[in-house]
């Protein structure tokens, strides 16, 4: 009879034991879970502005080399005989002076290709022509980030008008490392898009989104 008895308790006390096991392992679990979610709290957001952003129906998207010429140094480039500004660049030349190559600084908006200018004075420069190939529509934008979080670029997503998402990585941005940091100012060229006008450009990143009107 008490051996039966003994067992009995032993029996009871295990499971008490069991039973308390599981409320602790249950507390545990959710002592981390509210740990977490106050870290997870306390954790700085993204911030950032969109300082401009611009749109340019007809950049300049190229140029070519008709003509090298002679005589030339190296120089600048300007454009003419079209509607529209904001178009220049520069240009470098071989050991005999001819244009070698040439290089878009301001890709400008014009509503048909303007005529490109070598830039004076060229007193020995002749002969040298040099032309477009091609225009695109551009959405200039330059963003900073306000905030104090180091943002990896492919984490930044840019819309226009709520739509055509790109990732910030894949428009080239102007940015020294793979990452922006507080206070950073990176400036976007965004030119694989359809041709239409557009109203505005927003920016997301990790739970912060912001938008601005284009000009």
């Amino acid at each position: 009879m008490g051996a039966s008895v003994g067992v009995g308790g032993l029996i009871v006390g295990t499971s008490m034991l069991v039973v308390l096991a599981l409320a602790v392992n249950a507390i545990d679990l959710r002592l981390e879970s509210s740990l977490e979610t106050i870290e997870s709290a306390n954790e700085p957001i993204p911030a950032f502005t969109i300082d401009n952003a611009d749109l340019a129906l007809g950049a300049v998207l190229n140029l070519q080399i008709d003509d090298g010429g002679t005589g030339y140094v190296d120089g600048t480039l300007s454009a003419a005989n079209a509607t529209g500004s904001g178009f220049s660049g520069t240009f470098t030349v071989d050991a005999n002076g001819a244009i070698i190559s040439a290089e878009i600084t301001s890709r400008g908006d014009y509503s048909s290709d303007p005529d490109i200018v070598i830039d004076g004075p060229q007193p020995t420069g002749a002969n040298g022509s040099i032309s477009v190939t091609g225009r695109v529509t551009v959405v200039y934008a330059n963003i900073t980030n306000t905030g104090s979080v180091i943002v990896p670029v492919d984490e930044v997503w840019l819309f226009l008008d709520g739509s055509n998402a790109a990732n910030l990585a894949d428009l080239d941005p102007t940015a020294d490392s793979d990452n922006i940091y507080p206070s950073d100012t990176i400036g976007v060229q965004w030119r694989n898009i359809p041709s239409n006008v557009y109203q505005t450009l927003a920016i997301s990143t990790n739970g912060f989104s912001t938008t601005k009107a284009i000009a």
